[in-house]
């Protein structure tokens, strides 16, 4: 999945753009973030050592990472049962790959229709401007 970051799309320029400079755009995704979405895309669960070790990233950029997919409703976790104590530990997962990517296409969509609006807006005050003259 490590290829869908680097995947290029065509846009009408010409100019090709990478999947996940969408993802930036509609969401604030780094390319980690995305690395690590689509990481979990592929499912299990993963403890932030787990995922430090699988992409060779600290652990302070996987927590970060982590904090974001979550806020943006992409990544679940649940607390890991441990004999003892110390510091809770958490596994992390996507309950519904499937959902996530059609929410991500949703999105897409809503972020397309929003451009389509101010540009149909735009249109008609231009045209009001050329009425007025």
């Amino acid at each position: 999945m490590a290829n869908l970051i680097e995947m290029k799309l065509k846009l009408p320029t010409g100019r090709e753009a990478a999947l996940v400079e969408g993802l930036r755009f509609c969401y604030d995704l780094s390319e980690t973030d995305a690395l690590i979405l689509f990481e979990l895309l592929k499912g299990g669960q993963y403890t932030v050592d787990d995922l430090t070790k699988k992409l060779g990233l600290s652990k302070a950029t996987v927590n970060r990472s982590l904090a974001k997919l979550m806020e943006a409703g992409f990544v679940s976790r649940s607390r890991e049962k441990r004999a003892g104590v110390g510091r809770p530990r958490y596994k992390y997962y996507i309950e519904d790959p499937e959902k996530v990517i059609n929410k991500i296409i949703d999105d897409f969509d809503k972020c397309s229709q929003s451009f389509r609006e101010a540009l149909t807006e735009l249109l008609r005050s231009i045209r009001a401007q050329r009425g007025q003259k």
